[in-house]
């Protein structure tokens, strides 16, 4: 079993011979040895400069020589360790200025899984957290869309001309139950899980349905559009800034049309 892991931080300050020790005296606290002399698959290699290269024959002398170099980058280290006669690993461990590449193998995927957990603890190595706040993406969707709006004049024209707009594109659309109140009702909340995307518009008065809609569909991580009318001033941080918000002009919502259609998953 192989497991390859990159990290693309480790603190700038590290002392990556105290990280080598730290390692390699673990390594001894639970049993297990170096093999000794490098074999033809194994380097121990320190880059003093762009055109100077230290190669090791033992782990001993690697650190002997990283103590003599100690700003020296990349270091690249391969060897195999071993413990009684049936277990051991073979590890890689590249130390970059750009982050930290680590392969561990073995027979035992409990020993690969630990191996990996201690380097990353003593190089102090890991990875930016994942944004999870980012818009899901359009691809992969179902065709499927519920479509929120107010249910005055206005708002129930212009969400009758975007549904039909969006039927004639092979969507299929549901849209809530003409009802405005904060709580959503249960079989409107059903609808929004049932599709894959969610489209609400913006129009002139309360919008505070509409804000609870979006947020409930938020939560569900649903692919979501925003058509507003431009005379509105919608707080993008409320609604969500990193959605497609589409301004139409008053009784134009045709003019965020090509928009749209760039939007959404064809």
């Amino acid at each position: 079993m192989q497991e390859d892991r990159d990290y693309s931080v480790y603190p700038s300050d590290l002392n990556v011979l105290e990280a080598f020790k730290s390692f390699d005296e673990y390594l001894k606290s639970n049993g297990y040895t170096p093999t000794g002399q490098k074999s033809e698959s194994h380097s121990l290699t320190i880059y003093d400069g762009e055109f100077r290269r230290l190669h090791a024959e033992n782990l001993d002398e690697f650190m002997g020589t990283l103590s003599k170099h100690p700003g020296a980058l990349p270091i690249y280290l391969h060897y195999y360790w071993k413990k009684g006669k049936d277990k051991g690993f073979s590890a890689i461990i590249n130390v970059k200025r750009s982050g930290l590449e680590v392969c561990v193998r073995s027979d035992d995927l409990d020993i690969v899984s630990s191996i990996h957990d201690r380097i990353r603890t003593f190089f102090k190595a890991s990875n930016p957290l994942e944004d999870t706040s980012e818009r899901v993406s359009k691809y992969g969707l179902k065709k499927s869309i519920f479509l929120a709006h107010r249910f005055d004049e206005y708002g129930n024209k212009v969400a009758a001309n975007v549904n039909t707009f969006l039927r004639r594109l092979g969507f299929n659309v549901n849209e809530g139950s003409g009802y405005e109140t904060k709580n959503i009702p249960d079989k409107v909340a059903q609808k929004i899980r049932s599709q894959d995307i969610f489209i609400c518009i913006f129009t002139p008065g309360d919008t505070s349905w509409i804000l609870s809609e979006t947020s409930f569909a938020k939560a569900l991580g649903k692919y979501i559009i925003i058509l507003c009318d431009d005379s509105l001033n919608i707080n993008k941080g409320i609604v969500g800034g990193d959605y497609e918000h589409l301004p139409f002009p008053y009784e134009n919502v045709e003019k965020c049309y090509s928009e749209l259609l760039y939007s959404l998953p064809l």
